[in-house]
This record gives C-alpha cells, sequence and structure tokens, in this order.
C-alpha cells in the first residue's frame, strides 16, 4: 500500500538493512502512495552492501529507469554494526506507473572516487588511518578522490563498536561502481565457542582502508555499468519494465547475478540473451521486460 509507517521496522541483527533494502524499493515503487518508513537494525557490515553504498549507487540507478528524484531519498539517522546493531534509517520513495526501458552499455572512464568512513564509540583517528591507506592506492591513479568522514557518539552510534568504509568510482557515463565493509565483533552466532572478546581479533584500519581501494580496483577492472554486488537489482529492474528491450553491460557475472537471472526466468518467464564480449572482457545482456504496471495507479 505504501503511505507513511510511523512505526519504525526492526530487521534484526542477523542481515544488515540493505539486504532488506532491495526487495522493499522494488515492491515500493509499484505502492498505490509514496513510501516512508523507517527500518532498524545493522547499517554496516561485512556480509552486505552498506546502507552508504545503497545511497550513493542504488539510489541514483533508480533514476536511470525513470524513477523521479523527487521524494527518492536514504536518510541515515544512527549507525548500527554487529553484534548489537543499533542504527536507524528512513527510506522514501516515489511512485511510478511504470519503469523506462534501458540502453545501458557504455561503462566510460573513472573520473572521481567518492567514499565515506565512519566510525561507532572508537577513536575517530581510525577514519583518518583508513583514509591515508585508500588515497595512497588512489593518488597516484587519479587525482580527483575525496574521502569524507563520519563519527557517531553517544545515541547515534548505535550498540555495538566498529568502523568501516565505503567507495563508490564515478565514471564519464555517470556509472558508479562501489565497495565497502565494515569491521566489528562477530555476530554472537559466529562466534560460537569463541571466548574471547578483546578487540585483537579486529584487522588494524589502515588494512581495511588497502584492501577495500584494491577490491574497488578490481570491480573496475571487471567492467560493466555496474559493480558485481548490483547486478542482481540491474536485472531484476530491467525484468519489471515494460515490454521494451533493454540492454546492459556487466563484468564477470556474479553468483547471485546468475541466481537473479534463474528467478527471474522461474517466477516472470524471461530470459535474458547473454553475449560475452571478449573485446571488452565483459557480458552484454538484452532482455525484454515483463510489462509491470503499477495497478493502483489510474493513468491521466
Amino acid at each position: 500500500m505504501g503511505g507513511t509507517q510511523y512505526r519504525p521496522h526492526d530487521c534484526g541483527v542477523s542481515r544488515s538493512i540493505a539486504y532488506f533494502l532491495e526487495p522493499l524499493i522494488l515492491l515500493g515503487l509499484f505502492a498505490k502512495k509514496p513510501l516512508t518508513i523507517t527500518l532498524k537494525g545493522i547499517t554496516n557490515d561485512s556480509k552486505d552492501p552498506s546502507v552508504d553504498t545503497f545511497k550513493s549507487t542504488v539510489l541514483p540507478m533508480l533514476k536511470r529507469f525513470g524513477v523521479p528524484a523527487e521524494g527518492l531519498s536514504l536518510k541515515i539517522e544512527s549507525r548500527g554494526v554487529p553484534p548489537n546493531g543499533g542504527g536507524e534509517v528512513i527510506l522514501s520513495l516515489p511512485v511510478v506507473q511504470s519503469l523506462s526501458a534501458v540502453n545501458w552499455t557504455d561503462e566510460g572512464f573513472v573520473k572521481k572516487i567518492r567514499g565515506i568512513t565512519f566510525s561507532t564509540k572508537v577513536s575517530a583517528q581510525f577514519e583518518n588511518s583508513m583514509i591515508r591507506a585508500a588515497r595512497g592506492i588512489f593518488n597516484p591513479l587519479l587525482s580527483d578522490v575525496h574521502i569524507f568522514t563520519d563519527h557517531r557518539s553517544g545515541p547515534q552510534a548505535g550498540n555495538s563498536p566498529g568502523y568501516g568504509i565505503s567507495l563508490v568510482a564515478e565514471t564519464t557515463t555517470g556509472c558508479l561502481i562501489s565497495a565497502d565493509t565494515a569491521i566489528s565483533h562477530a555476530r554472537h552466532e559466529e562466534t560460537a565457542g569463541l571466548e574471547d572478546d578483546s578487540k585483537e581479533g579486529l584487522m588494524p584500519p589502515e588494512d581495511v582502508g588497502r584492501g577495500i581501494a584494491n577490491i574497488l580496483l578490481g570491480e573496475i577492472a571487471q567492467g560493466g555499468v555496474v559493480d558485481s554486488t548490483h547486478q542482481g537489482l540491474l536485472f531484476l529492474l530491467c525484468a519489471l519494465c515494460p515490454q521494451d528491450f533493454s540492454k546492459i553491460r556487466v563484468g564477470k557475472l556474479s553468483q547471485h547475478g546468475i541466481e537473479t537471472l534463474r528467478n527471474i526466468r522461474d517466477f516472470l518467464n524471461l530470459k535474458f540473451v547473454i553475449k560475452p564480449d571478449p573485446e571488452k572482457q565483459s557480458v552484454l545482456l538484452k532482455g525484454m521486460g515483463y510489462g509491470m504496471k503499477n495497478l493502483s495507479r489510474k493513468v491521466s
């Protein structure tokens, strides 16, 4: 139905909020009224994309499919990392009559890198170390690199200590390639039998910054208009388009992307034509949309 949900929804602490946001936006776009909802739980972990990455890559991706920018936002009220979460975000989504098919095959060249680091209940110095390490890798390659900090304390820092980084490369054709991670104490079920809850197990911030910078370079090298994490969402958006052809380019197909294509085939009876492009070492997909329409909205 959509509308403004006044009661926050608790996402628990087994998966991050972004895990729930992905299916929620697909449903919300076809709701009766524009959706505003507060989600509580984990904003940053190492298993799912962070809410920062969601904000910087998924929301612009929706605009390519004809989702209006007005009323589309994600506000991070407080941070939450495993094991105890405590984060809170507010998602606002407009409604659409239908999506529009895309011809999105030119990934362009990287022109700038943006990012954000965060720290909760630990020294803000951790963020500077991550930024210094990441810049050490990017600066010889590219001059336009800006990584912002977001140090939270008190209620806005959630219930557990942690720190992390989200990086996004923007290309000359407006593609956004992202990579992120967060470091915190593991969830309780993952540390069953480990009594030692000291800080020795946490990766040093320099290694985190360097590691995620290299992962981002790997994602860029793979080619494609989105990174491997967002392939599944891209395929779903194409599948929900009107009965018109969409053409997209991705790097190496990820496991999640392949599973999503299988689900699209099983549920919507749609198949994409998949053609490897050896010259660019990427994969071109072409497929017809299902013709999903918002039935609760009258066409004027």
